[in-house]
């Protein structure tokens, strides 16, 4: 094989970020934006030692599946990688590779809005220019909406092409309950944004007017969200997965939520636990979780601001929702050595959960659930039950 030579080739797999899979000579080739059955002629831009790349040039034959791609950003941008395919066909895509991934059935929680569904967007914005980077070369891709985002959100975008950007570097827009929060970045101080029409204005993590936090209401809970604060950003998706979690739990009396951010699923699973800790170590999470705690009028609920590695004694049930970097290996020791019940691990990353499981030797895996958080993109949501041995 050589690189920028031609070749047919016949999509014979994919994986779960958008590639069709090929092999030439049983070498494995990933072809961005293929469907399994797809004939076409390729030519290789990258080799590696383990596989190769290639673009197509031409499709000979095209899969029933396939779909145009709503989005003209979407070769462009690089934030979706499954608008070339049905919806049905993605969630069958990522479903196929969980249950390779864990050999095993995975229940699978359907959401019903696979487009609008995103409450925040952060836009970069370069000369001027408003857009998103490419996720391959951080060139600013301009864009004028997103398909993704919540269609309030899309209004404002528009509001902001008429205002002069040049000395912005990025604007992180909210939208909750049909309220707009944005924080904008700037090069230097200008006191001209203070003006945006908005119902809560940040500056470089400033607080300037209106409203400091939107309050979200979801299942009879109030969850307080500020520019900062981690909010799932897709409510159903969250909704989903949360209740998925208070199916796994049975009679307990104490709860630790470590990496609880803003507490928002210990807050959801109090009715189940007489005391629950949530631990975190960012400190303006942990106010926010104090907030969401007050607007609840909760009292079963502490939460701290430390580093999960730091925690010490025993719970019934432990929930785990870690950043895509997985466990780190004092949290999987403590785990182990832990005499809870059950752990109910949250992943947006299904290789590190893979990973993690097998580490976390004293315990079985019980179930698992995902859920399509972020439909037309490559994340998926799990959510797994273990049970110690």
């Amino acid at each position: 094989m050589k690189l920028n030579e031609e070749y047919e080739v016949t999509i014979i797999d994919e994986d779960n970020i958008g590639n069709g899979i090929a092999k030439i000579d049983n070498f494995v080739i990933f072809i961005k934006n293929t469907l399994i059955g797809e004939i076409l002629k390729i030519k290789l831009t990258k080799i590696n030692k383990n596989y190769a790349i290639g673009e197509v040039l031409s499709f000979i034959k095209k899969s029933d599946k396939r779909i145009n791609p709503i989005c003209p950003y979407y070769n462009l941008c690089g934030g979706c990688n499954f608008l070339h395919t049905t919806y049905f066909n993605e969630r069958d895509i990522k479903k196929r590779y969980l249950e390779r991934l864990f050999n095993r059935k995975i229940n699978y929680l359907k959401t019903k809005n696979e487009l609008n569904y995103r409450n925040k967007i952060v836009l970069h914005v370069n000369n001027g220019i408003l857009g998103l980077y490419n996720d391959k070369t951080h060139d600013i891709c301009r864009i004028d909406s997103c398909y993704l985002i919540d269609s309030k959100i899309n209004e404002f975008i528009s509001y902001l092409k008429t205002i002069d950007l040049t000395n912005v570097k990025d604007i992180m827009i909210r939208c909750i309950n049909d309220e707009i929060m944005i924080n904008i970045n700037t090069l230097k101080d200008d006191k001209s944004f203070e003006n945006i029409n908005c119902d809560s204005l940040y500056i470089n993590n400033k607080f300037i007017k209106g409203k400091e936090y939107l309050i979200d209401e979801i299942n009879n809970y109030k969850f307080s969200v500020y520019p900062e604060s981690f909010y799932q950003v897709n409510k159903e998706g969250m909704t989903n997965i949360y209740n998925k979690a208070l199916e796994y739990i049975f009679n307990n009396k104490t709860l630790l939520d470590l990496y609880c951010g803003t507490g928002t699923i210990g807050i959801w699973l109090n009715n189940k636990f007489e005391n629950i800790t949530g631990v975190e170590i960012n400190d303006k999470a942990i106010k926010n979780a104090n907030i969401n705690k007050e607007l609840n009028n909760l009292n079963n609920i502490e939460f701290i601001c430390s580093d999960a590695k730091n925690i010490k004694g025993n719970f019934d049930t432990i929930v785990v929702d870690p950043p895509r970097i997985g466990l780190s290996k004092d949290v999987i020791n403590y785990l182990n050595e832990s005499n809870s019940k059950q752990i109910i691990y949250i992943s947006c990353n299904p290789n590190t959960l893979k990973r993690d499981i097998n580490l976390l030797t004293n315990y079985e895996l019980k179930d698992i659930s995902c859920c399509d958080m972020f439909p037309r993109t490559k994340h998926c949501e799990s959510i797994t039950v273990l049970e110690r041995r």
